[in-house]
């Protein structure tokens, strides 16, 4: 099982990628593709994490995107097609709350199949000390939202929030428990080849774009072009910040 495991890895991008091309999904369809196929896949194979996993996925997902888009989208770090007719907030499309699931989940999926033993309590105690922050950043996006006329604009917005929520608390939980850091690289290392995957396949169908200019500059790949921001804390280092905040609030740091 684990060599189909891993035959299953490699076919996986490739079929997702093939699939959106063809048809040329949504970006809906394609976040299905990418990652609620595998996730099914190896949920089945980790049927005991399964609850876990997407309790905190849940938890972690939805104050997330909330705070990322809305400040994202007001420095206009980028723009996402949705076949919805509204955007929360009028600003966040309802897709990026299936495609931040499906990252953090398919992530913690993969992370305690492959590499990870942890504990097997639902919810640690630990995630109080997530949650409450949450609630406050929630109440912020929100408070900004009915109080003011216009998103919040913060110059830069993408690098900003990749040093906060990505950058920091990976260097602060590394540097405490370093003997994650090759379960996290490995990990780190297939995602990174599916994220670039991801993006490539985006681009190419239309299903997000990056309208604004506050970046510090470019990638260009074959014929696409997207900010360094992206590469380096989207496909780069999310996948190392998802599991600090797993391991940190919701396993045994072990």
């Amino acid at each position: 099982m684990k060599k189909l495991d891993i035959l299953l890895l490699t076919i996986f991008p490739f079929l997702a990628t093939g699939l959106s091309l063809y048809f040329k999904t949504n970006f809906l369809v394609s976040i299905f593709l990418f990652f609620g196929l595998p996730s099914l896949w190896f949920t089945y194979r980790t049927p005991h994490k399964s609850l876990k996993t997407l309790i905190f996925a849940s938890v972690f997902t939805i104050p997330m995107v909330l705070l990322i888009d809305y400040l994202a989208g007001g420095d206009a770090s980028w723009h996402v097609a949705t076949i919805f007719p509204v955007r929360i907030l009028d600003t966040i499309p309802i897709e990026d709350f299936f495609v931040g699931f499906g990252m953090a989940y398919y992530t913690i999926i993969f992370y305690e199949h492959f590499l990870d033993k942890g504990k097997h309590d639902l919810i640690d105690k630990h995630m109080k000390y997530v949650i409450w922050p949450f609630i406050l950043l929630f109440t912020v996006v929100l408070g900004n939202y009915f109080l003011m006329d216009k998103p919040l604009t913060i110059p830069y917005a993408y690098l900003w929030l990749g040093i906060i929520l990505i950058i920091v608390p990976c260097v602060t939980f590394l540097s405490i428990f370093p003997r994650l850091l090759s379960k996290y690289v490995t990990t780190s290392a297939y995602f990174f080849l599916l994220y670039l995957i991801f993006e490539i396949t985006a681009l190419e169908l239309e299903q997000w774009s990056f309208p604004g200019n506050n970046f510090i500059g470019w990638i260009e790949l074959f014929q696409y072009r997207f900010p360094f921001e992206e590469l380096f804390f989207w496909i780069g280092t999310s996948t190392i910040a998802i599991l600090s905040y797993y391991e940190f609030f919701d396993d045994d740091r072990k």
